[in-house]
């Protein structure tokens, strides 16, 4: 009976998993390769099985995180001799996810996070005291953006993607500190944008994918707020409305998958923003009625984001 028993249970081990009796004689295979040869051998079986299977390995979703490093030029409108730059390199973190499926709704959330000092080289109102200096003057960048669109699959190894959304921008400027007998204020930055651009991409081999992206960044509803009641908290804090303006930016993101899952990708980028010069504000600084606005600027950012993606 126990060995009656030990068959049929073998035997009902065998109809439940059909590939288990095999596996020891199995060969490795390349686990990138896997969806490939599943679809060659379920061809064979027909129509539905085939389907069945494909849709089985393919990934549709993946969540990614990278670390960046990039050199941040900001520069401000200004009239010479006077001017105010800011200049340095930047890390930060990148967090995104995203789902990509050939042939349907195409949709990435990703999030930047930055942090460290630059140097400012400016001058003080008149243009005649030269200012410079690298010491607490730290720059703290936040990016959230939201992107939908639609996947044409041109190809087995091509598609293409383009999309809108929505995006948000936030930059905090510099520190209440005194240097050089200068007094920094601190200054908060943030606007809305559009997000308008087209992805690719490319699947070379199989384990090479390069993915290239661009487009503009259509800005509204910008603000900045001087913080002067951080040395008097009788001095107000004026909020200027800033100039729209659009921007652009490209990447060209390269992924060598190690596994079906895992990959690491190599993404570098540039981008070019502006600001338009905002209206005049009055505001009390040190028991003293002023008229100040925020002149219109450039940023030029460029640098490589280095991380991993897994995908399911």
């Amino acid at each position: 009976m126990n060995v009656k028993f030990a068959c049929a249970l073998l035997g009902l081990l065998f109809l439940i998993f059909p590939g288990f009796s095999g596996a020891a004689e199995t060969p490795q295979r390349d686990p990138v390769a896997a969806e490939k040869v599943v679809e060659t051998q379920a061809k064979d079986t027909g129509g539905g099985e085939y389907q069945s299977k494909a849709r089985r390995f393919f990934a549709n979703q993946s969540f990614e995180l990278s670390f960046m490093y990039y050199n941040f030029d900001y520069k401000e409108d200004l009239p010479a001799p006077v001017k105010s730059t800011e200049n340095g390199w930047l890390p930060g973190v990148y967090l995104g996810w995203s789902y990509n499926k050939k042939n349907f709704i195409y949709s990435k959330i990703f999030l930047e996070y930055s942090y460290g000092n630059t140097e400012y080289d400016g001058t003080d109102q008149s243009g005649a005291i030269h200012i410079k200096y690298s010491n607490d003057n730290h720059q703290f960048l936040f990016r959230g953006e939201f992107d939908i669109g639609y996947n044409f699959g041109l190809t087995k190894d091509i598609s293409i993607k383009p999309y809108t959304g929505y995006g948000y921008r936030y930059w905090s400027r510099g520190e209440a500190v005194v240097i050089a007998n200068v007094i920094s204020v601190n200054e908060r930055y943030y606007w809305h944008y559009i997000p308008v651009g087209v992805g690719a991409e490319f699947n070379v081999g199989e384990r090479f994918v390069i993915e290239p992206n661009g487009g503009l960044r259509v800005m509204f509803f910008g603000r900045m707020r001087a913080y002067f009641s951080d040395w008097n908290s009788n001095n107000t804090d004026p909020e200027f409305k800033l100039g729209n303006r659009t921007g652009w930016y490209a990447e060209l993101p390269v992924r060598y998958k190690l596994t079906r899952s895992w990959s690491i990708v190599l993404k570098p980028w540039y981008e070019y923003s502006q600001i338009g010069q905002s209206d005049n504000v009055a505001y009390i600084y040190n028991g003293a009625i002023n008229v100040a606005y925020e002149p219109s600027s450039r940023t030029n950012q460029y640098g490589v984001n280095v991380g991993a993606i897994f995908s399911f």
